[in-house]
């Protein structure tokens, strides 16, 4: 298993923003209201916020730097490199990252990565970046994490429409030798990767005619849902998630020697409220630990982690020293674990843009 620990790197902030328009789950169209009352007890979603057509992920971390950094008050020109992470680009290229480098106004020898990667996206970017700046060479970065599945949501979906919100994050990191080391352990069950698929418009299955107009009249709701693309394998995701990751949670807090009841926050990838009870009864922690943002955003796939943070705990990160571990899960199949210890973080209130 890939544990490793990363010396060296402190958080210096996080901030997130969502956009105005919120769907409430009572109000979708396709459910009676006694369905909708089973969905909202089953998932702990009572509502998300969705984009409006023209916006994206992008616009979201961009406002989640900007609230961020007028308390940072960092020069651009400090900044070394810049990290994206999201399922969900502006466009086939370039990717976002550069995009982002553009609109930030970034100096040009600021290194930029962008990071394909679903819910896990976030604990798999934050090793990468950590990693890299603890050798020294990048002395401060931004790391970009976002989604809006709304726009790519097919609206008569009934697993997937009631679930997904849409969010961007921004998280500041420093080269700091006297903090406390960062440590994580990720992996990958392959072999289920087909249990969360979209295999239509790339390389390998590109639109025909045919498909392509069938995508669109899925995407606007206009006939319903078919399995062709592939989709959500709820079973499949819900075993995985009740089984591999408390499993390789408790793995983790063995190897690097964490006891549980130490932990401030227990922060899970926000996938929704009956799986995130299972995980924290089988890994032994508390409700007062595993925050869960679920109720007013839904799940916001790579970004659930920080938003969860900033949403639900901010006056605790931006207050005093904060003890966490967390596991983000998903696409893949695959996980990411982590553990930090945080002291007084920059955590702005959740921006509406």
């Amino acid at each position: 298993m890939a544990f490793f620990s990363v010396n060296n790197v402190a958080i210096r902030g996080i901030s997130a923003c969502v956009p105005p328009k919120v769907e409430e789950n009572r109000d979708i169209p396709f459910y009676s209201p006694e369905e909708a009352e089973q969905v909202i007890k089953r998932t702990g979603i009572e509502r998300k916020h969705i984009v409006e057509p023209g916006i994206t992920n992008l616009d979201l971390c961009e406002k989640a730097f900007y609230a961020l950094n007028e308390k940072l008050s960092w020069e651009l020109d400090s900044i070394d490199a810049v990290f994206y992470a999201t399922q969900t680009e502006d466009y086939i290229m370039p990717p976002n990252v550069f995009v982002i480098h553009n609109r930030l106004n970034l100096p040009e020898n600021c290194f930029a990565l962008d990071i394909n990667h679903g819910c896990p996206g976030w604990v798999v970017g934050l090793s990468t970046i950590a990693s890299m700046i603890s050798v020294g060479c990048i002395k401060r970065a931004v790391f970009f994490d976002g989604d809006n599945c709304s726009a790519i949501n097919y609206k008569l979906n009934r697993e997937t429409r009631p679930l997904l919100g849409d969010c961007g994050t921004c998280t500041a990191l420093e080269y700091d030798a006297n903090v406390n080391p960062m440590e994580f352990q990720v992996g990958t069950l392959s072999k289920e990767g087909s249990a969360l698929l979209r295999k239509y418009g790339r390389s390998r299955t590109p639109y025909t005619e045919e498909t392509f107009k069938r995508e669109l009249e899925m995407l606007s709701g206009s006939v319903p849902v078919n399995n062709d693309n592939g989709g959500m394998d709820g079973a499949s995701v819900f075993s995985f998630g009740i089984s591999t990751v408390p499993k390789n949670i408790k793995d983790f807090c063995r190897h690097f020697n964490i006891d549980m009841s130490s932990v401030d926050k227990v922060l899970l990838h926000q996938a929704n409220k009956f799986m995130l009870d299972k995980i924290a009864k089988k890994i032994g922690a508390s409700k007062e630990q595993v925050p869960s943002s679920l109720k007013n955003y839904g799940n916001t796939t790579s970004a659930s982690i920080p938003l969860t943070i900033v949403s639900e705990c901010g006056d605790d990160y931006a207050s005093k020293s904060m003890n966490t571990i967390g596991c983000g899960f998903g696409t893949g199949l695959s996980w990411g674990t982590f553990h930090f210890v945080t002291d007084k973080i920059v955590c702005p209130k959740v921006v509406v843009f």
